[in-house]
């Protein structure tokens, strides 16, 4: 039995970005105690982003762990859970700022909810306005893509359960961990916080949305440059999520619904690209989205097809 010697484990996973990962380390370290740790884990950064912060002494008490390669956001979380020495655990991306008073915030819901397992915080963007931080557990009915879709939850003011949560900070339980185990790393990287929500909730824990405590999440920068490779992670991993959550004829079912409709989405687009005469730049990128992942589908999901970099 691993010896927990420190309340929290605060865990910035990171791939590239000095100033988001500096932000983000700044306001772990101000909010820390002496009773908490702070790991960054690199999935092997290319920009020196890590040389700067090994360089300056500020940061010469965090702890860094390296990869050569790059493993995946699942992976990166379950080395932060392994290694780290908390009763809870704060998986953190780097481009996140974490306000004033959390880790006490987070702890008080943990005692005051014994059965929950895994709380996230309100998501706010750069201009603090409100994003998407939860939502309803993926149905067969939701994963049909617009025909059946359930309605989205409505803005909570309070505590509240949920189906899943947005993996950008997520704070869990390490009886939790034990319990219901940890991320899955066939996830490379998308909805590995959705099945993991949904096997902690199968598990008898609660999936908590805590709307008070507001978390910055500049959000997107990570894949803006490889959009289109972050497609394909998101279109595999969304397929990954299918077989392990649904029935095999349900499994089918979708297939046989969701490729017809990327082709007939891709027309769409590309009519309208055709009318704009290629101007609207939102419409021209969807269509090239439904252009790559149908190409990825019909050459058989090269597994190479992606994010660059991985493992």
């Amino acid at each position: 039995m691993k010896n927990i010697s420190k309340r929290f484990t605060i865990a910035i996973i990171h791939r590239n970005g000095f100033r988001r990962l500096k932000a983000a380390l700044d306001s772990a370290i101000n909010i820390a105690g002496k009773s908490d740790e702070i790991l960054i884990i690199d999935n092997a950064s290319t920009d020196n982003s890590m040389e700067k912060i090994e360089q300056d002494n500020a940061y010469k008490n965090i702890k860094i762990i390296k990869n050569s390669c790059n493993t995946g956001y699942a992976y990166t979380c379950n080395q932060a859970m392994s290694q780290g020495n908390g009763k809870y655990f704060l998986l953190c991306n780097n481009d996140i700022k974490l306000p004033k008073n959390c880790l006490s915030d987070f702890e008080k819901i943990f005692i005051d909810f014994p059965e929950s397992g895994i709380i996230g915080g309100q998501l706010l963007d750069v201009n603090q306005n409100m994003v998407g931080s939860y939502s309803k557990a993926p149905t067969f009915f939701s994963e049909l893509d617009s025909i059946g879709r359930l309605r989205s939850p409505e803005r909570y003011q309070t505590i509240h359960e949920v189906g899943t949560l947005r993996g950008a900070c997520l704070a869990v339980r390490r009886s939790t961990v034990e319990s219901a185990g940890m991320m899955d790393e066939d996830f490379f990287f998308y909805f590995e916080e959705t099945e993991w929500c949904t096997r902690i909730a199968k598990n008898g824990w609660k999936v908590l949305i805590a709307p008070h405590i507001k978390i910055t999440h500049i959000g997107g920068d990570s894949t803006k440059s490889v959009y289109h490779g972050s497609r394909i992670e998101f279109f595999r991993s969304r397929l990954l999520f299918w077989h392990k959550a649904l029935p095999s004829h349900l499994v089918i079912i979708l297939y046989l619904w969701n490729i017809p409709k990327l082709i007939i989405d891709g027309c769409f687009y590309l009519i309208v690209t055709i009318l704009t005469l290629g101007l609207n730049i939102r419409m021209r990128n969807k269509l090239l989205d439904r252009v790559v992942v149908l190409t990825w589908l019909l050459l058989g999901k090269p597994k190479k097809w992606g994010l660059p970099g991985k493992c």
